[in-house]
């Protein structure tokens, strides 16, 4: 046996003994094959496991028939015809499970047929993109993702379901006033390799600020699989403030009475159940059945909230009083970490994430899985998330590492990216804010094995997404990897114009012989205006958030002049264009100010 595969240089007495025991070197060099290969078959391919399988061939093939002539005598001898039984049905099991475990190598390098589908000739992804976030929150705001937000309202994608149109609010919005939201973050690892928590404070704030008053309820998910998830409470977290968690969150925003709260998958990771609708309320996994094409089964969870709301991942809110799912009522928002993924798939995002929704016991095969598109098979099953927020703000900018990713190894990015597309989001952001990544750390291409190129279609990382895309296609939802088919919607950092043609005039109001003229600029984002409006707020209730009320409609042009301005207010200049009213601006501390009451807006 080859000493630098088992390291024996230094054990002398183990060695000796090997030397001496063909059969138990046989028995050492299988067990170190199978624990060293793990779950990635592939490894068989190493030089090391080639030795140490072909030591395991020689030493268990020797002494072959030397232990087929001794287990006959020690039967005529001694054993029993149950014993005789007994000893076969284990000798049967334990051949079946290693010629299972190595067979599998030879099955699994021909990978197999996944269903082979295309987007809609005329679907394009939207992607919302954020540059510059502010480090600092404000209060519970994540400034960024205010501004984020914004830019999606600004091209049609609201965050609010409202009927009162604004700037992120309308009748097609994300979440409604009465929804459960689910939000999966990423804490399997500490440090910089979980879900900025800033970032989810304010995501959280920004669902309580509903325009309607939120009335539902938030609870925070993961499934961290092999590690504890330490009640989401570790003391090393990913945030301006090391020490703040998840749970610590989750209990300042309990403190104020709101229905926040996180439930820990892993806690229900090895416990198979049924859907409620067969009457099994238990929490834990629903397991589908064998699937060959990606070698495993699809899982999801179903739990019980803190709230005592019961969530079916597939089939939404169930109601034991009237037997039914309420899926319209289950909003699922995915926040993951973007980062090298050298362990395994190069690369991961909002795909990969979903790794963190199955669970990778229950014979689910979930982790080999992944390259054969079983995350995307998952999305099919239980629907996409309906927002995808990509933290960015610090990444594992290190192709020689990952996911797991400390302090010193974290790159800062400060970028935000959204999409209801997560197949186009994880290519444009591997692209687009990983690779420079890499660059600008001083890693030049050819990255090592598993690689993170987004243009290779045989990297690890493509391998991987593409597999899943067509998974996700063939159960009838729109997705894309082709960079020709992304609508990507950039806001700048702070004092930088979004628009090309610059930040335009600033509002004036001048008295003139006729009364008061105003001149403004055309916004710098949303959708070309039809007409603009006036509104008004009462000088105490600028500070206040006093909503605003409709002074005058001023047409299509950038300037008008009115006879008369109420004294002791301000006033704002909103565009409409076809969605309704635009931004009614922001306070000192960066919050959009209210949209106006029903019956005070602009006609």
């Amino acid at each position: 046996m080859h000493s630098r595969c088992l390291h024996t240089s230094r054990h002398t007495f183990l060695h000796r003994t090997l030397a001496a025991s063909p059969l138990l070197a046989g028995a050492v060099a299988l067990v170190w094959l199978l624990l060293r290969s793990g779950g990635k078959p592939s490894r068989f391919t190493y030089p090391c496991q080639q030795a140490a399988f072909s030591a395991a061939t020689l030493a268990f093939g020797v002494p072959l028939v030397a232990i087929a002539v001794g287990i006959r005598r020690w039967i005529d001898q001694r054993a029993s015809p149950s014993r005789v039984v007994l000893l076969a049905v284990l000798g049967l099991a334990a051949t079946l499970g290693v010629w299972g475990y190595v067979s599998e190598a030879e099955t699994l390098s021909e990978p197999p047929a996944a269903p082979v589908r295309a987007p809609a000739a005329d679907y394009r992804a939207q992607l919302f993109h954020k540059t510059g976030c502010a480090r600092e929150p404000a209060g519970d705001h994540f400034p960024g993702l205010d501004e984020l937000l914004t830019t999606m309202g600004a091209q049609g994608t609201k965050f609010y379901r409202s009927a009162t149109a604004s700037l992120t609010a309308g009748s097609a919005g994300i979440v409604a006033r009465d929804d459960t939201v689910v939000i999966k973050i990423n804490y399997q690892w500490p440090e910089r390799g979980g879900t900025n928590t800033d970032l989810l404070r304010g995501l959280i704030r920004r669902i309580l600020d509903h325009p309607d008053q939120f009335a539902g309820e938030i609870v925070v998910c993961e499934n961290s699989q092999f590690n504890s998830i330490d009640g989401f409470d570790r003391p090393a977290n990913n945030a301006e403030d090391h020490a703040q968690s998840p749970h610590d969150v989750v209990a300042h925003f309990q403190s104020q009475g709101y229905r926040v709260s996180h439930f820990d998958w892993t806690s229900v990771r090895l416990t198979q159940v049924t859907e409620y609708g067969t009457g099994d309320l238990r929490d834990g996994y629903v397991v589908r059945p064998y699937d060959a094409r990606f070698y495993g089964r699809v899982t999801y969870p179903k739990f019980r909230t803190a709230y005592g709301t019961r969530i079916s991942l597939k089939y939404g809110i169930w109601n034991q009083g009237t037997g039914q799912y309420d899926r319209a009522h289950l909003k699922f928002i995915n926040v993951p970490v973007l980062k090298s993924h050298h362990s395994t798939y190069g690369a991961t995002a909002a795909v990969k994430h979903y790794m963190g929704v199955v669970t990778d016991s229950l014979g689910s095969n979930s982790h080999l899985g992944i390259g054969y598109g079983i995350l995307g098979a998952l999305i099919g099953e239980i629907h996409p998330a309906d927002l995808n927020v990509l933290d960015a703000i610090w990444i594992n900018a290190n192709p020689y590492s990952g996911p797991s990713t400390t302090y010193a190894g974290a790159t800062r990015r400060d970028e935000l990216v959204a999409s209801t597309d997560p197949v186009a989001l994880d290519r444009w952001a591997v692209k687009n804010i990983l690779i420079p990544g890499f660059l600008s750390n001083g890693y030049s291409p050819p990255w090592p094995t598993p690689s993170a190129d987004p243009d290779d279609p045989a990297s690890a990382f493509r391998r991987y997404l593409d597999t899943s895309m067509s998974f996700i296609l063939d159960a009838g939802y729109q997705v894309t990897n082709d960079y020709a088919k992304m609508d990507v919607h950039a806001l700048a950092p702070p004092g930088e114009p979004s628009d090309p043609r610059g930040p335009g005039a600033p509002f004036r109001i001048e008295r003139t012989h006729a009364g008061f003229e105003l001149t403004w600029s055309v916004p710098v984002t949303g959708g070309a205006p039809v007409e603009y409006n006036l509104y008004r707020v009462g000088l105490a209730g600028l500070a206040a958030g006093t909503p605003p009320e409709c002074e005058a409609k001023l047409g299509s042009g950038t300037s008008a002049i009115l006879p008369t301005l109420a004294d002791q207010s301000g006033f704002l200049v909103v565009g409409r264009n076809a969605s309704g009213d635009g931004s009614f601006g922001s306070d000192d501390h960066g919050h959009e100010r209210p949209s106006p009451l029903a019956g005070t807006a602009c006609p």
